[in-house]
């Protein structure tokens, strides 16, 4: 706290935080401990950039009076947030009790009036507030020297496995299709070997099965179904599980 004899100023430097295009508030508490009514007015080196309210007025014996700095909202940053010039000025007079109830400017005149007091304040730019973190406090882990550098791969890990595994029951299907397909060209070429003067009687009594038209059905679903799974199933799933791995 400053004091100038009549009146206790508080804070001693005027600490604002800076922020573009925004009003930055401060407030200065007069504390008049005297037994007399004390006026004041507020000066500064930077009309334009402050705005002061009130600018005067007066404290009546041991009361106190809040006064309103605002550092009006500015488009730039400063050269240097250290190196603020700027300054602010309480001076302040005794009045007599039949003394005017309003503060009139030749009270402040230094003609007219022998003993004027005054303190002088600094101001303190400080940075703007630092961006909220990412991540909550208290949720943090500790990072093994050994997993630097590494991401959570945790979910990545399970679909990649999730993938794998489906890619290895579509090559088990692909397979097992082909078995059969293959099984059923060797029954089909069998039954055709067994055929005798295409007499559709011995045509039927060739092997269990060996129905010429049901083996081309079948053959030709097997294949469409082998022909799906290689060039759309597996394809698919393969290409996914080398995503996983590059993330």
């Amino acid at each position: 706290m400053a004091e100038s004899n009549w009146l206790v100023v508080a804070p001693t430097e005027l600490k604002f935080r800076f922020e573009l295009r925004k009003n930055v508030p401060c407030t200065l508490t007069l504390q008049n401990p005297t037994g007399e009514r004390v006026a004041f007015k507020v000066k500064t080196t930077s009309p334009k950039k402050y705005c002061v309210r009130p600018s005067s007025g007066i404290v009546e014996p041991g009361s106190s009076k809040e006064v309103q700095v605002i550092m009006q909202a500015q488009r730039e940053y400063p050269p240097s947030l250290a190196d603020c010039k700027d300054k602010f000025l309480v001076q302040c007079v005794k009045l007599g009790a039949s003394d005017a109830k309003e503060v009139t400017p030749d009270m402040f005149d230094a003609a007219r009036q022998k003993d004027i007091r005054q303190t002088k304040l600094r101001v303190v730019l400080v940075g703007p507030p630092k961006p909220p973190s990412p991540v909550p406090e208290g949720v943090e882990e500790p990072v093994s020297p050994a997993t630097l550098g590494y991401r959570d791969t945790t979910s990545a890990g399970t679909a990649g496995t999730v993938l794998r595994d489906q890619l290895g029951a579509a090559q088990e299907d692909k397979a097992e299709i082909r078995k059969r397909l293959e099984m059923l060209e060797d029954r089909s070429a069998a039954s055709a070997g067994a055929r005798s003067g295409g007499a559709q009687q011995q045509q039927r009594a060739a092997a269990p099965g060996g129905f010429s038209v049901l083996h081309l059905v079948l053959v030709a679903i097997l294949a469409f179904l082998v022909g799906h799974f290689a060039s759309v199933t597996v394809p698919l799933l393969t290409d996914k599980l080398n995503q996983l791995k590059q993330h």
